[in-house]
C-alpha cells in the first residue's frame, strides 16, 4: 500500500513538472522585429507593388536601386483613369504619361525623392513622417520594425504562417494606439526575415498594401535623355 501511494505521488509530481513540456516556447515578436530591421538595413535594391484606396484606387509598381540613388515607378489611378511613369533621383523627379505613346518627360528639381532609400542607407533612422496614403516616395512603405520593437504602447501578436508569392512568411499583427493608423499587419520571410507584405489598417479593408520582391535585384533604370523643366521654361539635355 505504501509503495502504491509513493507511486501515485511520484506520478503526480512528474505530471506537474511536465505540464508545460508540450507547450511551444513563446515567440518574442520584438526580437523578431529587430532581426528583420537588421536584415532590411542590408538591402540596397528591391521591388514594391503598392495598392491604396485613395482617389478611387491607386496601384504602383516600383523599382528601387538605392546603391545607385535612383528609382523607377509607374502609378496607375482608377478615378479618373490615368497612368504616369516616374524616374527619381536624390535631387530630381521626372514624369510623363505612361498611357500615351511618345510622351516627353517633364522634370523638376527637388529634394527628398528617395526617402525609401534614405531609410535603408541610414540604418532605419526615420524623419518626420506624414499620415497620407502609401506612396513610393515615402519611407513608411517599409515596415517600422525598430520603432515597433521599442515602442511601449505597441502590441505584437503572431498570427500564423502564410505563403506570399511562393515565400513562406510569418504573419504578425501590430497594434499601436500612438499611431494615426493603429493597426498594421506584416508578413516576414521565415528564412531571410525580410518583409514580404505590409498592410496598413484592417486586412479585410486595408488603407494600403505593399508587396515586396526581388531583394538584391539589379534594375536597368535610365535617366531620361532630355526633359522639359517648366519652372525654368527651358528644355535640358541630361545625357
Amino acid at each position: 500500500m505504501r509503495n502504491l501511494a509513493w507511486g501515485v505521488a511520484t506520478g503526480i509530481a512528474v505530471a506537474l513538472l511536465c505540464s508545460g513540456c508540450s507547450r511551444k516556447p513563446e515567440i518574442d515578436g520584438r526580437k523578431i522585429f529587430l532581426q528583420s530591421e537588421a536584415e532590411l538595413n542590408k538591402v540596397r535594391s528591391f521591388c514594391a507593388h503598392i495598392v491604396t484606396n485613395d482617389d478611387g484606387g491607386t496601384a504602383t509598381d516600383a523599382e528601387f536601386q538605392c546603391d545607385k540613388s535612383i528609382a523607377h515607378y509607374v502609378v496607375a489611378k482608377q478615378n479618373p483613369a490615368s497612368k504616369t511613369e516616374f524616374v527619381a533621383t536624390d535631387t530630381q523627379l521626372f514624369h510623363r504619361a505612361a498611357d500615351v505613346p511618345d510622351t516627353d518627360w517633364t522634370g523638376e528639381r527637388r529634394a527628398s525623392n528617395l526617402r525609401v532609400c534614405a531609410r535603408l542607407l541610414n540604418n532605419g533612422q526615420l524623419g518626420k513622417m506624414g499620415v497620407r496614403f502609401f506612396s513610393p516616395d515615402q519611407e513608411r512603405i517599409l515596415p517600422l520594425f525598430a520603432y515597433y520593437a521599442h515602442e511601449d504602447t505597441a502590441t505584437i501578436t503572431p498570427m500564423g504562417n502564410e505563403m506570399v508569392d511562393g515565400v513562406s512568411s510569418d504573419v504578425w499583427k501590430v497594434q499601436d494606439k500612438a499611431l494615426f493608423i493603429p493597426l498594421h499587419t506584416i508578413w516576414i520571410g521565415t528564412v531571410d526575415r525580410l518583409p514580404t507584405k505590409y498592410v496598413e489598417g484592417d486586412v479585410v479593408k486595408p488603407k494600403g498594401t505593399v508587396t515586396f520582391s526581388d531583394y538584391g535585384g539589379q534594375f536597368d533604370i535610365q535617366l531620361p535623355r532630355a526633359a522639359y523643366f517648366p519652372k525654368e521654361a527651358a528644355p535640358e539635355i541630361l545625357r
